[in-house]
Parts: C-alpha cells; structure tokens; sequence
C-alpha cells in the first residue's frame, strides 16, 4: 500500500522539525536550546511541534536515535571486513574512532544524553537507543568469541568484560582533558597517535601470544 500524501507531509514537517532541533543543539547544546528558540527557527507554534515531540527531551534523544543508528550501520559493516575475530575487534575500534572523527556532534550528543542529567528511562527513543546499544554490544562479543574460538586471542576471556571495558576505555580516550592531551604532546603524542598507540594496546591485551 503507498504512503499517502498525507502522511508524507506529516513525516516531512516532523523531519523538519527534528532537521532545525538538531542544528540548533549542535551550534549551542542541549540547555542552551529552548522550545521556544526551536519553535522561532521553524517559524511553527510549539503547539505543533508538540504533535511530532513530546518535550525538549524527546527531541534530544531522537537526534540522539539518528546518531546511534550511523554508528551501529559503520560498526557493523566494519566488523563485516574482518576475517578473524581478533581482527573484527579491531575493526570495531577503528569503527568507534571513525564515527567520533567523522560525525562529533552525534557523538558528543550521545555522551551527553547519558549524563545524570536525564531520567534516561522515562524518555521516549531511549528504549530504541538502549536496543540498538546492546546489540553493537553483541556484535563485539560475538567478535571476541570468534577470537576466542579461532585461537587469535586468549582462552581465558570474557567477551562481555571486555566489551565494556573497550567501549569504557573509548570513549575516555577520545574525551581527554585539555591538561591530559597538552602533557602527551610535549612528549610528541598528539591526540591521533595515542588513539592509534591505545587500539595496539588493547589488540595485545587480549590477542593470544602464540600467534
């Protein structure tokens, strides 16, 4: 059955909106964006931006959605590439760095929306998000038990362990202090070799040493 006219329009207005909120969080970030600015920039009442989005937060974290969504398709699709599991471990590596290169907006919008700032759980998407979350976590558990299984890491693992330890320790690393990245560069370690210097880290924590 073809989507009629409309609910194209409906689904154009509410990607407008959701378009003109997400730039507007991105230039000034999540608290110093107001419904009230966003309903300015539209040119709509709020009463209209109500039908498509329940509250500011709503509208966060379905921008939030967007971005999870782009990393969960890089993710994977690197992983993809990988012919063992030790190397589609590092591929999901490359993939995390690439998608925080490549797209920092959502990234950071991410890291945000699981502040305490929010009630994660009461927010609309944030089921969508937390489902699309657990299964690029399954993706990289799935590749450490193929390393496990295919002998190109240790034995003794726990590809959940790991997994979060990885995901913890990425997004640490690409959220440096000012202080931390200015101590690395007078020792000639700019931002982008240390991440390079932490993936050959974590390859040989975990790779078997037989190999």
């Amino acid at each position: 059955m073809s989507v009629s006219l409309k609910e194209q329009k409906r689904e154009q207005r509410r990607k407008y909106i959701l378009d003109t909120a997400e730039k507007l969080f991105f230039i000034y970030g999540y608290d110093d964006v107001s419904m009230n600015d966003i309903s300015n920039e539209i040119g709509l009442n709020k009463t209209v931006i109500y039908r498509f989005f329940k509250n500011k937060e709503t509208l966060y974290f379905a921008v939030v959605l967007r971005g999870v969504l782009i990393f969960s398709e890089m993710l994977k699709s690197k992983v993809q590439q990988g012919k063992t599991g030790i190397e589609k471990l590092e591929n999901a590596g490359m993939a995390y760095f690439e998608f925080y290169k490549k797209y920092p907006e959502y990234h950071d919008a991410y890291l945000y929306s699981k502040s305490k700032r929010f009630s994660y759980e009461n927010i609309e998407y944030s089921s969508k998000i937390n489902s699309y979350v657990t299964d690029i976590m399954k993706t990289i558990c799935d590749a450490i038990q193929e390393g496990i299984n295919d002998e190109t890491m240790r034995k003794n693992l726990n590809p959940l362990e790991v997994a979060v330890f990885i995901a913890v320790t990425a997004e640490r690393i690409v959220e440096l202090s000012p202080e931390t990245v200015n101590l690395l560069e007078k020792q000639g370690i700019n931002h982008e070799k240390f991440i390079d210097d932490a993936m050959d880290l974590w390859k040989h924590m975990v790779m078997n040493p037989l190999q």
